[in-house]
């Protein structure tokens, strides 16, 4: 699975130098930014109500511009791409003193990427991976795996790494059963920052499985009709090809062939080979027309000369 997740935050409280709490502090508005790399950002700080009027007052910042009106200061950047930045949003009192606020900045990357088979064997084992590229700080990371509505597991990430965006692979190791075909396979990633009150989640695309046996037995009597079904679910669409063991010939380009009324030509095994550019899955058949028939046979032979034997028997009494 590739999930592609978050940037950098920085946050702290109002404050005044000094013991004193800053009563009229500066207000930014959103009171957190989370912005995807390299798109435009914006944001408002009111410096104060009424406690600044006549005091020197700012904002602080490493990149884009700002445009004071009164004492609101508005923020843009066109291309935010500093992955390590923040706004500092101040005035100086007349004793001195400063009251200052700091508007953090999640900045993130594209969306989680999970990968796996879609197609499956069953009772084979497969990795489920999630990517998570740019993601910082990494300590407040936790990656979920699921099938369907249902938390397969979750992983943590114990990091002491300074808040710089790194790339990460999380891997959970599945075994595909008959239950599982059609299942919806994904993940996201979640960044619990303090400043937001509901966790940034970012969800992967979901990958539909399709679960095969590896080998089907099919018997049926000379005349009935034979249906194969080869349907696999894959993104882009699977491309089918049908091979039968007594013949190189290609029977058919779709997931479902049909034999309106077998013969003893039909007997043998049917290949079906379902591809994508994500990869091939095939899927043999055993058709056993003739088997049934010669069992017939025998058992009529059988009671033929069973029968014989006892009229012989019989006649010389």
């Amino acid at each position: 699975c590739h999930c592609c997740l978050l940037g950098v935050s920085l946050f702290s409280d109002v404050f005044l130098t000094g013991t004193e709490q800053c009563v009229d502090a500066p207000v930014f508005t959103p009171p957190s930014l989370v912005v995807k790399f390299g798109a435009s950002a914006t944001a408002n700080c009111s410096v104060c109500e009424k406690d600044c009027l006549g005091t020197d007052f700012g904002l602080e910042h490493a990149t884009g511009t700002k445009e004071i009106n009164g004492t609101s200061i508005v923020w843009k950047v066109n291309s935010l791409t500093e992955w390590v930045t923040s706004l500092l949003c101040y005035y100086n009192r007349k004793d001195g003193r400063q009251c200052s606020k700091t508007l953090g900045i999640t900045l993130y990357s594209k969306s989680p990427f999970c990968r796996t088979n879609t197609l499956l064997l069953e009772g084979e084992s497969y990795l489920l991976e999630c990517l998570v590229e740019n993601i910082a700080p990494l300590k407040h990371l936790i990656v979920t795996f699921y099938k369907g509505p249902e938390a397969l597991a979750q992983m943590y990430f114990n990091s002491s790494l300074e808040p710089k965006p790194v790339t990460t692979t999380s891997i959970l190791h599945i075994t595909a059963s008959k239950e599982d075909d059609g299942a919806q396979y994904w993940c996201d990633a979640r960044l619990n920052l303090d400043v937001q009150q509901v966790p940034l989640t970012v969800s992967s695309q979901k990958l539909y499985a399709t679960v095969y046996c590896e080998y089907f037995v099919i018997t049926v009597t000379e005349g009935e009709q034979l249906e194969l079904n080869c349907s696999a679910v894959g993104k882009p669409t699977p491309s089918y090809v049908w091979m039968h063991s007594a013949s190189a010939n290609i029977f058919s380009n779709t997931s479902v062939y049909s034999i309106k009324s077998v013969t003893f030509g039909n007997e043998g095994q049917y290949k079906c080979t379902a591809s994508n550019i994500m990869g091939t899955v095939t899927v043999n058949f055993r058709n056993n027309i003739g088997y049934i028939i010669g069992l017939v046979i025998a058992a009529i032979v059988l009671i033929i000369i069973v029968g014989l034997v006892i009229y012989i028997y019989c006649k010389r009494k």
